[in-house]
């Protein structure tokens, strides 16, 4: 069997020549954690080593960002959202670095080189990536209907005009589908789907109003309908407009519009169904950002309950356990102290979510500092007891 130094030397060789950024645990085949290793290079300019050493930890510490949020996001994540990735995510998250150390440093001619290990507060990142719409919420995908006409010269096609007709899902239905599913959203099909009920005339409208929109979620159970039209102008361009509407607000949340030249001796139906694809993509990219962060404002309610973790043999081991909840749970918007006794401290938390989202949460975090028992007290609170 390999002996073990020789396999850290191996790794950190494979780090150095290939020259990107990857955490102890992916590189010995485990998932990538919160500890990553990553080179900056810089040169030395006037013979300053102290400012090239500089340098080579600030381009260290942004390439152990980007990787780590390529790993978090996926390479397809990063693709679909590269613009908002670069010009929006990036520079912020750096801020997200808790902590980092010199492993080593070398001075090779006129390049100054430092291997860095680094620490990301995954939790606060995460928040991050959420608000911005590239992850999701855990547990069930944001349902979404869509309700998109399309228009060419004078005629308007549109499924709800006879929805028993259980028709084929349109060019531009298939398309957005296909874009909201790759971001996590779970589309209604409404061809399999159609609930038997009476249709009124104002639901079979080519143009509806905000209400019947509502109504037309509320038949399918969706979370969200994204209602608009595509247009073909005289075989010139293609034009779309995307509403979307939060169900359960029943309230519009937000609004775009895209075109795109048809490219002229080419017959538009040639290029349809890609120019529909960069479109849904564009609008797509700035529509779900806000659909996740109302969507998720409105299902995750922030609950409040108590906890005791008993069995404490010292005070450290207290805050041991208050900085993991603070930092390691997401979701946890406080942890206030509110009684000490003899081996147990008890605490007030405010979590986004449910209480039982709340303990899987912890006692299934690879991060958990210490074994722990869970009971539920006849009150109602949640006792934790420290394995011996």
């Amino acid at each position: 069997m390999m002996n073990f130094k020789l396999i850290s030397v191996f790794s950190m060789l494979f780090v150095v020549f290939f020259g990107t950024a990857f955490s102890d645990a992916e590189i010995q085949g485990k998932p990538m954690t919160n500890k990553i290793l990553a080179i900056g290079t810089s040169s030395v300019v006037k013979g300053n080593p102290a400012l090239a050493k500089k340098t080579a930890i600030s381009k260290a510490l942004m390439k152990g960002v980007e990787n780590y949020l390529v790993y978090r996001l996926g390479s397809q994540g990063v693709v679909n959202n590269f613009q908002r990735f670069i010009e929006e995510i990036l520079p912020g998250v750096k801020e997200e670095v808790e902590s980092f150390h010199i492993l080593t440093e070398k001075q090779i001619g006129d390049e100054y080189k430092v291997l860095l290990q680094l620490s990301i507060n995954e939790k606060a990142t995460d928040e991050k990536l959420r608000e911005a719409g590239l992850i999701f919420m855990e547990g069930s995908s944001i349902k979404v209907l869509f309700l998109v006409s399309e228009a060419k010269d004078e005629t308007i096609s549109y499924w709800w005009e006879e929805p028993e007709a259980h028709s084929a899902l349109s060019p531009i239905e298939l398309v957005l589908s296909k874009v909201f599913q790759k971001r996590g959203f779970n589309p209604v099909n409404r061809a399999l789907s159609a609930p038997m009920t009476e249709y009124p005339k104002a639901l079979r409208s080519p143009e509806l109003e905000d209400a019947d929109v509502l109504r037309w979620g509320k038949l399918f159970s969706s979370d969200v309908v994204i209602y608009g039209q595509t247009s073909i102008v005289e075989e010139r361009e293609i034009s779309l407009t995307l509403n979307a509407f939060d169900v359960n607000q029943g309230v519009q949340i937000s609004q775009d519009y895209e075109v795109e030249q048809v490219e002229e001796g080419i017959e538009v139906n040639e290029q349809k169904i890609e120019i529909l694809e960069r479109l849904v993509d564009h609008l797509a990219e700035r529509l779900t950002p806000v659909i996740v962060r109302t969507v998720r404002h409105d299902h995750e309610k922030t609950h409040q309950f108590e906890i005791t973790l008993k069995g404490l043999t010292s005070l450290k081991q207290f805050r041991i356990f208050r900085d993991f909840l603070r930092k390691d749970i997401l979701g946890v918007r406080s942890v206030r102290q509110t009684r000490v006794r003899k081996n147990s401290i008890s605490v007030a938390i405010e979590f986004q979510g449910e209480r039982d989202k709340f303990l899987d949460y912890i006692l299934n975090h690879e991060g958990l500092p210490f074994p722990l028992n869970v009971v539920q007290t006849k009150e109602g609170k949640i006792l934790f007891r420290i394995e011996s």
